[in-house]
């Protein structure tokens, strides 16, 4: 379709031409997206914005608030205060916020609000409407599919995929009445224990940033807007409100930016999320160092910021420094009263905010709500194709599981063999982890279910472990009030059972389940990152009992983060890793196993040893301090405290994850980028193709190419990862950084693709933060064509760069030290 650009006479033919030319251009199945031309809406919305008033633009500028609800049985509800969204057309029942509009009859203004959903795994809404305090008394359910979560798509390793999953994801967004989604999350795994990295996608920025942007090009192809999250450094969530990274510059770019950045530039997302912490002293969304220097001009970010729900301490330096819409709005935190609207608006007034900042913060989030369906005037359904979409989910998930081990090609199952499942999670199977990253699925096909599909299983077996999970279970409400979270100790199978099922079965299959959610970190202890007792005699009684019949045992990993498998994974004969793959959950694992689906999955995370070899195992999530520097970038218009009063010392500077163990020859249980097939390949003719670095410099590249060979006797496909060993001249580096990365189609045995990288040279750059430049520095350099992060049989290909070559010049002290850490004393792990 194509809109044409009218004369701005009045506001009020603005607007009509706005709604009624999408309306009119949607094709007959009220299907076909917007042009996403940002100059054209922008040039709308500073029209728009001209002629609105200051109260209503700072209105536009924070959330409406929430309120607990008080129902007939006594129960409250914690949600959106409907009453103070200013031109809400339609409520989205389970929304997670909304963007004020404006109506005004004095100017002819009809701006429809904004509505804004979580979370990272599907669409969070809620799965049925009972008419009360407003919503919407439709008929009927409105479940969104659960897919399969961060850590399971970026173990897809491949982004066309992902971008399915996206364009899945935002159909039923635009379908249920929904703006923006506040997806994906992307944030670095740095720590095993953080109770969060379900939502995220790897330890490796170059991973999560090309799987956030598939995930937003996905999405957005569908008219709705995606909310890249948390910006910045919100690596863990013990204190997140009040914690303190303390990192250097070249590691916050290198590592933590990094994948914002890839993001940004590739699929320029509508929005983004700052995030609760701190940087270096500074709220993240107080920084306008990150939010207009790095985010805005460095990167050409044409969206618009919003903060996280309750973040930050001063919403007049918050709006300063870029942030352009406050959520939720209301209460200042979720314990104090106090109202950010009349504030802001006191702050106006007292000339401490000025018009050319709201004007501006309103033109931004403007232009994008003008995009969006309800902008568009879309009429949507809330009938989307969820049966497709589950499909999706399931194809998403079987590429995602992993498998770590298989001995004596354990692994397919015959489907004629009858199968002895044990462990409490064939029953109690997580989809996704809790919190604002949940879904609301119409269904969740267990571990157990799947299997009972697919293969003849223990019947006495499992009626036992169902007996006893209806026994044992319990269901409560996660602290967010918004999943529910069933909890099972596990069952203590008697040993003659265990007998019994070791004669008449013909393999063991063994699930261990955990679950973990926003608010809260994990813990290294037993239940957790280590398995409890119950557990570990599980797999020594089943183990023993099934070798000594000369039958197998697998072990599936139905888990939300790294958990440990130094001390059992030489007990079992296959192991498979699945996280948590979405609602499909039981079928994916059960294709994986049957030998239905090849496993392709690959790990986007190291498996350490022990906990203990984590890097940051020492200071994560942080050391209490309550004597921080409260300065900020403009004198606080606010009174509150900044409670300050949790340092996370980034000990291990640049060495995050797999950076870490290979540079310092650290062993590990299973290494990044790791995983089995059913089949083999090969790497061959592997060679720099092209090298115009230093013909053309910054502009240059580095191609590579490799020929990639089924070796093996079954169809499957395979990932070449492509690994970097960089001269050291003034700067330290990595043993080894991954720079591309492909997948293969689906090869038939004896086949062969020839893939080809190219790989910019803003991509192999390092940051010198001494100089404030990313750089390339001269030598030479050895490239691996790998299946993991663990390179040392493999022979380096290389390529020479003549002289250094400056990428780019970046904002002078650009998130600098606090003096007292300026140092670096605090960094431990050095090279």
């Amino acid at each position: 379709m194509t809109m044409y650009k009218p004369q701005l006479t009045t506001v009020a033919i603005v607007v009509s031409i706005i709604l009624g030319a999408a309306a009119c251009n949607n094709d007959s199945d009220n299907s076909s997206a917007v042009v996403k031309d940002d100059a054209y809406y922008k040039s709308i919305a500073t029209n728009l914005v001209s002629k609105m008033t200051a109260d209503e633009k700072i209105t536009m500028l924070v959330g409406p608030g929430y309120r607990n609800t008080l129902a007939a049985d006594g129960s409250t509800t914690f949600g959106t205060d409907y009453s103070k969204v200013v031109n809400l057309k339609k409520i989205v029942p389970g929304a997670a916020g909304y963007i004020s509009g404006v109506l005004d009859t004095s100017t002819g203004l009809d701006i429809p609000a904004a509505k804004l959903v979580d979370g990272p795994a599907g669409i969070r809404i809620y799965p049925t409407r009972d008419g009360q305090e407003g919503l919407d008394p439709e008929s009927g359910t409105f479940y969104a599919t659960a897919f399969p979560t961060g850590t399971v798509l970026a173990s897809t390793w491949n982004p066309e995929l992902v971008k399915e999953v996206g364009k899945a994801a935002g159909n039923e967004a635009k379908e249920y009445g929904v703006d923006f989604w506040l997806a994906p999350g992307m944030n670095i795994q740095r720590n095993p224990l953080n109770g969060r990295n379900f939502e995220y996608y790897s330890e490796d920025p170059l991973v999560a940033g090309t799987m956030a942007a598939a995930v937003v090009d996905g999405a957005q192809s569908e008219g709705i807007g995606t909310t890249i999250k948390h910006f910045a450094g919100n690596n863990s969530e013990t204190n997140r409100r009040t914690v303190n990274d303390v990192v250097t510059p070249r590691a916050f770019r290198e590592i933590y930016l990094r994948g914002f950045e890839y993001a940004v530039e590739k699929s320029q997302p509508w929005a983004l999320m700052t995030s609760y912490n701190s940087i270096n002293g500074i709220n993240a969304g107080e920084r306008p160092d990150l939010i207009k220097n790095i985010l805005r001009d460095e990167w050409g970010f044409k969206g618009f910021a919003m903060s996280d729900w309750w973040s930050g301490w001063d919403p007049v330096a918050m709006l300063k420094a870029g942030v352009d819409v406050i959520q939720p709005g209301g209460a200042w935190r979720i314990t104090q009263g106090g109202d950010w609207l009349p504030l802001l608006k006191d702050a106006y007034a007292n000339k401490q905010l000025n018009d050319e900042t709201i004007s501006q913060n309103a033109i931004r989030a403007l232009t994008q709500m003008l995009k969006a369906p309800t902008g568009q005037n879309y009429q949507y359904s809330n009938s989307p194709d969820l049966y497709a979409h589950a499909q999706i989910a399931k194809q998403a998930a079987e590429e995602g599981i992993i498998l770590l081990k298989n001995d004596d090609s354990t692994l397919p199952i015959v489907r004629s063999s009858k199968v002895a499942s044990f462990g409490v999670g064939q029953i109690n199977t997580f989809k996704g982890g809790t919190g604002s990253g949940d879904v609301h699925s119409s269904y969740v096909k267990s571990i157990q279910a799947g299997l009972s599909d697919t293969f003849s299983v223990d019947r006495t077996l499992s009626t036992a472990y169902q007996t006893y999970f209806n026994a044992n279970k319990t269901v409560t409400t996660d602290v967010f009030g918004v999943s529910q979270v069933i909890t099972c100790p596990e069952y203590d199978v008697p040993a003659a059972d265990i007998a019994a099922a070791a004669s008449a079965d013909d393999i063991a299959v063994i699930t261990l389940s955990r679950t973990a959610g926003e608010g809260k970190d994990r813990t290294a202890s037993k239940g957790d990152y280590l398995l409890t007792d119950l557990e570990a005699t599980l797999i020594d009684n089943v183990s023993t009992a099934f070798h000594g019949q000369n039958k197998k045992v697998v072990v599936v990993l139905n888990i939300g983060g790294v958990i440990d498998t130094t001390s059992w994974k030489d007990k079992v004969d296959g192991i498979v890793l699945a996280y948590q793959p979405g609602q499909e959950a039981g079928n994916a694992v059960a294709d994986i196993l049957s030998g239905a689906a090849n496993p392709s999955g690959k790990l986007a995370q190291t498996f350490p040893a022990n906990y203990s070899d984590v890097p940051s195992s020492a200071t994560f999530p942080g050391i209490s301090e309550s004597s921080f520097d409260n300065a900020g970038p403009f004198e606080p218009y606010v009174t509150i405290p900044r409670q300050q009063d949790y340092n996370a010392f980034y000990n291990e500077d640049i060495y995050v994850g797999y950076r870490y163990y290979n540079t310092f020859d650290k062993a590990v249980s299973y290494p990044f980028g790791f995983g089995l097939s059913y089949t083999t390949f090969g790497f061959s003719d592997s060679a720099v193709s092209a090298n115009t670095l230093n013909s053309i410099g910054s502009k240059g590249n580095i191609t590579i190419t490799t020929q990639v060979t089924n070796t093996g006797a079954v169809a499957g496909k395979n990932v070449a990862e492509v690994y970097v060993n960089a001269p050291e001249v003034k700067l330290k580096k990595p043993n080894v950084e991954l720079k591309a990365y492909a997948k293969t189609a689906k090869l038939d045995a004896g086949s062969s693709q020839k893939l080809t990288f190219n790989i910019s040279a803003e991509t192999l750059a390092s940051f010198d933060d001494t100089n404030n430049q990313w750089i390339i520095e001269p030598g030479t350099y050895k490239v691996y064509i790998s299946s993991s992060s663990d390179v040392t049989a493999i022979e380096p290909i290389t390529f020479t760069v003549d002289k250094e070559i400056v990428v780019e010049n970046t904002t002078p002290n650009a998130l600098a030290l606090q003096a007292k850490f300026a140092d670096k004393s605090w960094i431990t792990v050095t090279k």
